[in-house]
């Protein structure tokens, strides 16, 4: 039988981080005040689903490459594995990000109306990687828990597999995600509007590099339970900086990568 602690995490998985977007959005919206923000984040929405579509394919290519050669199973082979893999994916990753802000500005390069592009690229991660992954189970879990489900054995013991762990960890990873592209894309936007094309993509680039690599590169030089924490203590910070600047961006509407620092106090 699916537990309760499997049905709050499908269910949390599915709208947490869809929630967290949206508030953000409207909070966005209505500090801005700027129109045609929702078309942004739309560009963000379409930036995602291109980068996600190429990245299975190049992700597929380049494994079936690797998995050519002894090589690339452990030592320093492992390393540059993950070092490749974590490239392919920042690498498409900033490209849909850079298209994404662009096009945002084409009409009018203004620096407000790149930063909407965080928030839609975000939600769409959340849908595809979490929503249309966990939404088929969540509705199968409550249809056992109700004894009214009429599928497979099959189906059934695939839900019941499913990691509770891994659901809350999945939420707080793609709300972690999220929070880091407000980050990433208010400093795409200010360097954009200042011409800095290189640099646009650079800050996405080695975020999102960085972010992959240590996912999955930690696990292999430490036990478990540690890389998770460490982790999540890396990753939670700079998504709790993204947020700071972003939201002091807003309320003062100029970026500060320090607002904790009193203006004039030299520290």
């Amino acid at each position: 039988m699916v537990t309760i602690g499997q049905l709050t995490g499908m269910l949390l998985a599915v709208i947490i981080p869809v929630m967290t977007g949206i508030i953000l959005f409207l909070h966005m919206n209505r500090e801005l005040n700027v129109k045609g923000l929702l078309l942004t984040a739309g560009y963000g929405v379409a930036g995602y689903i291109w980068e996600a579509w190429i990245y299975v394919m190049a992700y597929g290519w380049v494994g079936a490459v690797i998995m050519q050669y002894r090589f690339f199973d452990d030592g320093f082979g492992s390393v540059l594995k993950q070092l490749i893999i974590a490239v392919v994916y920042a690498l498409l990753t900033a490209l849909g990000l850079v298209w994404a802000v662009y096009l945002s500005n084409m009409r009018e390069r203004r620096m407000e109306r790149g930063i909407p592009v965080g928030v839609g690229f975000g939600m769409a991660y959340s849908v595809w990687n979490y929503v249309l992954v966990y939404g088929a189970p969540l509705v199968i879990g409550f249809q056992m828990k109700f004894g009214v489900f009429g599928g497979s054995e099959e189906t059934r013991e695939k839900v019941l597999g499913l990691s509770t762990r891994n659901m809350y960890l999945f939420t707080l990873d793609n709300i972690i995600f999220i929070l880091i592209l407000l980050g990433t894309t208010l400093l795409m936007s200010k360097v954009h509007a200042e011409g800095r094309r290189g640099l646009m993509f650079m800050i996405p680039f080695i975020s999102q590099f960085l972010i992959k690599f240590l996912n999955t590169w930690l696990p292999s030089v430490m036990p478990e339970v540690i890389s998770v924490v460490l982790y999540h203590l890396l990753t939670g910070s700079a998504a709790l900086w993204s947020l700071w600047i972003w939201l002091d961006f807003l309320k003062k509407k100029k970026v500060d990568l320090t607002p904790w620092k009193k203006e004039g106090s030299g520290t």
